[in-house]
């Protein structure tokens, strides 16, 4: 009975760490859109004009687009990582908190970027941390992967493991790719800008990996969780 009640206490608080996780995320995904602040309409303003003040927005709609893709790919591999967790252990919250603070930060990040996209700087402090969330996601699957069988079940076959290792880094390294890149060319060269686009890559990376490793591999990835919290 005794061992019966610790089971369900440790369902309980890894419960309790998915839904505060959910939280964090579901608040920095609705703060995106509230950096965006709707433009004031004076009376006698014409057609032409209000739709001068939307045509102004234009950048800060692409950083929230941007922005809210990035967040909900994140939360995707959260969910199917944590679909695997059996139990945990300071180091695995420490972990997930630290993932958690560069979430929180995109809304920031992303308005910094957005409002200010003439400037380097800017692009520069959006990618590191887009880059640092991917990271800090690579240290959280590695360390579930590295204790599979104490913290989590599955993961048992190399290529399952490689895929998902390949696809947490593939959204890093892209934004990583474009800070590089909006560095070492010149400001006149319109290649300069396209850098600013990179994260148009991350869809066709992803299907890349997925064809390389084989499909029936991501279906295994994404579907075999563990047999305990199917329960």
């Amino acid at each position: 009975m005794s061992q019966i009640n610790n089971e369900l206490k440790k369902e309980f608080q890894i419960e309790r760490m998915i839904l505060f996780t959910d939280a964090v995320f579901a608040i920095a995904i609705t703060l995106l859109i509230i950096e965006i602040k709707p433009p004031h309409i004076h009376e006698g303003m014409n057609a032409n004009q209000m739709l001068n003040q939307l045509m102004e927005l234009v950048p800060l709609f692409i950083g929230f687009i941007i922005s809210f893709f990035v967040i909900a790919i994140y939360w995707r591999s959260h969910h199917r990582l944590f679909s695997f967790i059996k139990d945990y252990d300071d180091k695995l919250i420490w972990l997930n908190f630290f993932f958690l603070f560069t979430i929180i930060l995109m809304p920031f990040s992303s308005a910094y970027y957005s409002e200010q996209t003439i400037y380097s700087l800017p692009f520069y402090f959006y990618c590191a941390n887009v880059a640092a969330t991917g990271l800090l996601n690579y240290a959280l699957l590695s360390y579930i992967i590295k204790h599979r069988g104490r913290v989590s079940e599955g993961f048992e076959d190399l290529k399952v493991r490689q895929l998902a290792r390949w696809r947490t880094l593939v959204v890093p390294s892209i934004f990583i790719i474009g800070a590089i890149l909006n560095f070492c060319l010149p400001r006149e060269n319109h290649l300069n800008m396209l850098s600013r686009f990179s994260p148009m890559l991350i869809w066709p990376a992803i299907m890349i990996l997925n064809r390389y490793f084989g499909k029936k591999k991501e279906l295994e990835f994404v579907h075999k969780p563990s047999t305990k919290r199917k329960k």
